[in-house]
């Protein structure tokens, strides 16, 4: 039952930052096919589990929404996106910083969990609405 901790930064819709500690699973326990993440947020532990690390994130940022915190890491960014193929290799944990009229390259690859304060975060919705513009801009 491995995993990794990761300090990962939310803003409240008061406009204050807390840092939260997320449990990242690759295998999760009762399942080796899926991933887990786990977050303790007040009085309850959020728990999700999914095929990849991205659509646990997305699971995550749902819940998240629905009380209007947004979650400050890479995943969560307006121009990062993972490619199916990315998704596919290892366990979902990549993602491509794209850029409207590029193509993606291994170079733009990052870590959904880490935080480049550079990039805007943004709700799920608006992330596959500039995804679906990228595409439409190759």
């Amino acid at each position: 039952m491995d995993f990794e901790e990761k300090i990962v930064k939310l803003r409240w819709k008061d406009g204050k930052f807390t840092e939260e500690l997320l449990e990242i699973y690759e295998e999760a326990p009762d399942d080796e096919d899926f991933v887990l993440l786990k977050m303790k947020l007040t009085n309850e532990v959020l728990s999700v589990k999914s095929e990849n690390c991205f659509q646990a994130l997305e699971q995550l940022r749902q819940y998240l929404e629905q009380m209007n915190i947004q979650i400050q890491c890479n995943g969560a960014a307006l121009n990062v996106y993972p490619s199916p193929m990315a998704l596919s290799m290892g366990v979902g944990r990549k993602a491509y910083i794209l850029s409207l009229g590029r193509r993606a390259k291994t170079d733009d690859l990052v870590d959904i969990f880490e935080c480049d304060e550079d990039l805007k975060f943004v709700t799920i919705n608006e992330q596959l609405k500039f995804y679906k513009d990228w595409s439409n801009s190759l």
